[in-house]
């Protein structure tokens, strides 16, 4: 039987290495659909398209794990605040 109380949630914390692994897997598939992007119109025209690709895969990677892992963190803060 209820006492007639609302119970309040308890709200679980984000995965944040979890979600940092995610957002790194979307930047690889982001820089790999901009690669063959620009496979497919023909448009590199460095010297070193090794160092291009991997430049820009190295930078979405990196990006999208800083972005989801600090916007779980930030979270995790906001809701153990509001404890």
């Amino acid at each position: 039987m209820s006492s007639g109380r609302i119970e309040k949630k308890t709200v679980r914390p984000w995965n944040t290495p979890g979600l940092a692994y995610l957002g790194a897997f979307l930047g690889i598939a982001l820089a790999t659909a901009h690669h063959i992007h620009h496979v497919s119109t023909g448009d590199l025209s460095e010297n070193n398209v090794v160092v291009h690709i991997f430049g820009e895969l190295f930078a979405a990677t990196s990006a999208g794990a800083l972005l989801l892992g600090i916007i779980s963190e930030i979270r995790n803060r906001l809701v153990r605040r509001g404890d």
